[in-house]
């Protein structure tokens, strides 16, 4: 990853999609990515996350819910680093991609030796909550689809036709849903959400881009809300970007922006608590990007990485 690419990564997942379809003619200096990529483990105790900088590898980092106990857990060479957990709490998941390549990896939340449960040539490989199964995306960012597979990649199932590019993949708690971002042939992006064997595929967010691009979706543990994040972004100044964190009940249909900003302040990358009253989330509300908390009605933020 080059410099330009590492800045672009530090400041939105949404210009990582952009990064590998567009070039840059120039970037401006964007806040320090210090702490990004929120994961907040089953028991609601940890986060998760991932530090980055030119100067070393990227790092999985974890961190009590409190601030205390900050502490690396691994390192990785590759590019793309996105943790998230096991089911039962006891490792730390994260993917990362070399090229084409894309691997999923397994270590315990103390560190100690990594576990590679599976290599494909594939984008965003995901794990079930039951660890049985994996969803990816294949092909271009453009016009990829998505795949469900074995955790050995046995029996794989392209679930989409390769008329728009996917991302971002998310399993419901009870693993009969997929949830995604859609890049469609205008280079529109929305969050849909389908059933794990592609029926019944659906746009969950119709949103303008005076709302943002909506990615990033994230579910709540009772399966009834889809966090997501939806930015307005400049690619000559980032500094210009804004992002707010977005609430999408599954039932109503009713989309709902949390803690509404008009400075351009960067919300990102939500991860739900197991008590569905809180979320961890990614912003550079004080300069660089730094993980936050704050209630599921907006209220309340706090910073936890400093």
């Amino acid at each position: 990853m080059n410099i330009i690419q590492r800045i672009v990564f530090a400041m939105t997942s949404c210009l990582v999609v952009l990064a590998l379809i567009t070039s840059f003619d120039s970037v401006a200096a964007v806040p320090a990515r210090h702490a990004t990529l929120p994961a907040v483990s089953p028991d609601g105790k940890s986060i998760a996350f991932v530090a980055d900088s030119d100067s070393g590898p990227s790092q999985i980092w974890i961190v009590n819910v409190d601030g205390s106990g900050m502490r690396p857990v691994a390192n990785a060479a590759e590019d793309d680093i996105v943790p998230s957990w096991t089911s039962d709490g006891k490792r730390i998941l994260y993917r990362s991609s070399t090229g084409e390549t894309t691997a999923l990896r397994a270590i315990g939340r103390e560190g100690g030796t990594s576990t590679t449960l599976v290599t494909l040539v594939a984008k965003g490989i995901t794990l079930s909550h039951d660890g049985r199964r994996i969803a990816y995306a294949v092909g271009p960012w453009t016009h990829g689809q998505v795949v469900v597979a074995s955790l050995d990649a046995a029996n794989a199932t392209a679930i989409t036709n390769d008329s728009a590019g996917y991302f971002n993949l998310a399993w419901s708690p009870d693993d009969r849903r997929i949830a995604a971002t859609r890049r469609d042939s205008t280079g529109t992006l929305q969050v849909w959400v389908m059933n794990a064997d592609g029926s019944h595929a659906r746009a969950l967010t119709r949103f303008t881009p005076d709302d943002g691009r909506p990615q990033w979706p994230a579910w709540s543990a009772d399966g009834r809300k889809i966090a997501i994040q939806a930015g307005i972004y400049d690619r000559r100044d980032p500094t210009r970007g804004t992002a707010h964190i977005w609430v999408l009940d599954l039932a109503t249909g009713v989309a709902t922006k949390l803690a509404a900003h008009t400075a351009p302040q960067i919300d990102e990358t939500p991860s739900w608590f197991p008590d569905g009253q809180h979320l961890a989330f990614q912003s550079n509300r004080t300069g660089r990007l730094e993980i936050w908390i704050m209630s599921a009605d907006g209220r309340a933020a706090r910073q936890i990485t400093r």
